[in-house]
C-alpha cells in the first residue's frame, strides 16, 4: 500500500520534470524568434544597400565596376556602404553593437572584349565565423548566360550584398560556448 506523502513526492518530480521540459521548449521558441527578428531586420538592411550599389546612373556616374578605375574607390564604397548598414541597424535594433556586424560586398562582371570573368570582393567589420553564400560556381559560360546584355551590347554586373550579425540571445550557443551569427544576402544587376 502505497502511502500519500510517497505519491506527493512521485507528482512534485513529475511536476519538476514537465516543467523543465515545457520550459526548455519555450526558450528554444525564444530563441528562434528573436533570430528571425534579426535576420528580417537584416534582410530589410542588405537590400536597402544592394540597391544603392545598383543604382550606377543616379549616384555613381554610370561607373559599373564599384571600385572604379584602378580600384581607388573599394575602401571608399565600402566605408560609406557599411556607414549606411551601421545607422539603419541602430534606428531598428535597441541593443545594436556595431563591433559584431560584418559586410562582404562582391561583384561579378564580364569583360566581352576579353572574354574575362572577374569577381571583386571586399570585407568589412567583424566577418570571421560568418558563413557567406559563395559565387565561386558560376564559371565563364554561366555568366554570360546569368548577366544581361545591354542595349549598347554590354553585360550588366552583378551585386551581392551580405550582412553578418551576432544574436545576442542564444540558449543552444550558450551550451555549446557558440553564438548564432545570422547572414543574409541580397542580389541586384547594375541598373544605368
Amino acid at each position: 500500500m502505497v502511502t500519500k506523502s510517497k505519491q506527493t513526492g512521485a507528482f512534485i518530480v513529475e511536476l519538476a520534470l514537465v516543467l523543465l521540459f515545457f520550459g526548455s521548449i519555450i526558450a528554444m521558441h525564444i530563441n528562434y524568434t528573436i533570430a528571425v527578428n534579426k535576420k528580417g531586420q537584416l534582410d530589410r538592411v542588405v537590400y536597402s544597400i544592394v540597391s544603392v550599389i545598383s543604382e550606377r546612373r543616379q549616384l555613381f556616374a554610370n561607373e559599373l565596376d564599384i571600385c572604379g578605375a584602378g580600384g581607388k574607390q573599394c575602401e571608399t564604397h565600402m566605408n560609406n556602404s557599411f556607414d549606411m548598414a551601421k545607422g539603419m541597424l541602430k534606428r531598428t535594433l535597441p541593443d545594436f553593437d556595431e563591433n559584431e556586424l560584418g559586410m562582404r560586398v562582391l561583384e561579378l562582371s564580364l569583360i566581352d572584349k576579353d572574354k574575362k570573368l572577374v569577381r571583386t570582393t571586399a570585407l568589412k567589420g567583424m566577418t570571421a565565423g560568418c558563413n557567406f553564400p559563395d559565387l565561386e560556381d558560376i564559371t565563364l559560360e554561366k555568366a554570360t548566360k546569368l548577366l544581361p546584355l545591354t542595349t549598347q551590347n554590354r553585360r550588366l554586373p552583378l551585386y551581392h550584398v551580405s550582412l553578418c550579425y551576432k544574436t545576442p540571445f542564444n540558449i543552444i550557443g550558450l551550451m555549446s560556448g557558440e553564438p548564432i551569427k545570422v547572414v543574409t544576402s541580397s542580389y541586384s544587376f547594375a541598373r544605368i
